[in-house]
């Protein structure tokens, strides 16, 4: 039998006995509900789609309820309705999370649209490859970017420090990636809602006092898009299947932390002779950050990226295969054999923590192409918080952040949450 489906049918065996185990227990109802959320209005000089649209205003509201059905089950429902651009027109509702959680003596259930997110690393996560990201949102944080997939989560306790999660998806949930404009109305064709395309992760956890770390192993599609011929000569994009094991680790010493994240990732393009399909590869990130004086955090990370079986897409000879070859070595961070970069993250707060500045920031070493986000934020009052920043993008346009400076620019955010 398939290792994989093997996996799944156990895991769905043992949720079924447990479950019928703990029946008694949920009998009683007492449901209640924590109702939360917040009213957005957000300016963005520039969207976020390789595209000319300036100046942009829109409006988001956002609803979260935590209904507590019994001490044994409850659950999360978060909802988002936006305009990105109120003189437009164009409106949107997207359910970013909704599930139900059963409590078990030594085990937690979800079942559900939930977002999954692993990795200990600062804004680089090598091993998150469960759940997607929207990087077009019109929103200014990174949490913004964040959407669920349905699927079910089982974390078994195996005691108090040491935690094994059974991830599994029939529903693949691919990531949302600013386009060229030749690109933005291809098809784009993701794996069938089938037990043939379950995705399975699984984790061992360590969350304790001094060392934290884990082992992860996923076996799925990849979120990011490869552009691929269909037939002869027509453009798509496709996800294919992926591995990944992945570790990382956390550890304090001090004012300084120290965190790093590790993956190897293979694909089916194992000896580098398909121009449509990532290779596979090697990603670790190691960081440490340090508070200074009172609240200045400054955290750096070093990140590197080895190609195996690598081949110079600008070597191809068919100019057709080369642009495309070019398009998804780029994407997928494959442009070059060994590939080096930092990130950082600088921040600090004064008048009593009302006021948070912070700069958010990647460089790539080979091509010398950069990402900065800076930004500022007041908090008003308890309810209310206003934030200005911007997305400034350099680079050749050639490279990852170079192709995107049709996306730098000012934005600002007043928010007020209930």
């Amino acid at each position: 039998m398939n290792p994989v489906r093997w996996i799944v049918r156990t895991a769905l065996v043992a949720v079924a006995a447990a479950c019928a185990a703990a029946k008694s227990e949920w009998s009683e109802l007492n449901a209640t509900f924590q109702p939360t959320g917040s009213i957005r209005a957000d300016y963005f000089r520039s969207s976020k789609s390789l595209d000319d649209e300036t100046d942009l205003v829109g409006t988001t509201l956002q609803l979260k309820l935590l209904p507590v059905i019994n001490p044994k089950l409850d659950g999360k429902i978060e909802a988002r309705f936006t305009s990105a651009d109120v003189g437009n027109g164009r409106s949107r509702a997207m359910l970013l999370e909704g599930f139900l959680t059963a409590h078990f003596a030594k085990a937690d259930l979800r079942l559900g649209k939930q977002i999954v997110a692993w990795g200990r690393a600062d804004g680089i996560n090598p091993t998150d490859n469960l759940t997607p990201r929207d990087y077009t949102v019109m929103l200014p944080f990174e949490d913004d970017q964040r959407l669920g997939t349905p699927s079910a989560k089982l974390d078994v306790y195996l005691t108090d420090n040491y935690t094994f999660t059974v991830f599994t998806s029939l529903w693949f949930e691919p990531d949302k990636v600013p386009l060229p404009t030749a690109q933005r109305s291809l098809p784009e064709f993701v794996p069938p809602r089938s037990f043939s395309s379950t995705e399975v992760g699984l984790r061992l956890n360590r969350a304790a006092e001094g060392l934290d770390w884990s082992m992860s192993y996923f076996h799925g599609y990849s979120l990011l898009p490869d552009l691929n011929l269909v037939g002869a000569s027509a453009p798509a994009l496709n996800h294919d299947r992926t591995d990944v094991v992945g570790a990382d680790f956390a550890r304090n010493l001090g004012r300084f932390g120290f965190r790093g994240e590790v993956a190897y990732i293979t694909t089916r393009d194992r000896h580098g002779t398909d121009s449509f399909t990532k290779n596979p590869q090697l990603f670790w990130i190691f960081g440490v950050d340090r508070t200074f004086f009172e609240n200045l955090n400054l955290n750096v990370q070093f990140f590197q990226r080895r190609v195996s079986a690598y081949r110079n897409p600008k070597t191809i000879r068919d100019a057709n295969v080369r642009s495309i070859a070019i398009f998804n070595a780029i994407l997928g961070g494959e442009f070059d054999r060994t590939s080096n970069g930092i990130s950082f993250r600088i921040s600090d707060k004064w008048l009593h923590d009302t006021l948070e500045a912070e700069v958010f920031g990647i460089v790539n070493f080979n091509h010398g192409d950069a990402f900065a986000r800076p930004s500022l934020t007041y908090t008003i009052s308890d309810q209310w918080k206003a934030t200005i920043g911007a997305e400034l993008y350099r680079g050749p346009e050639l490279s990852q952040f170079g192709g995107q400076r049709a996306n730098r620019g000012l934005f600002a955010e007043a928010r007020r949450s209930f």
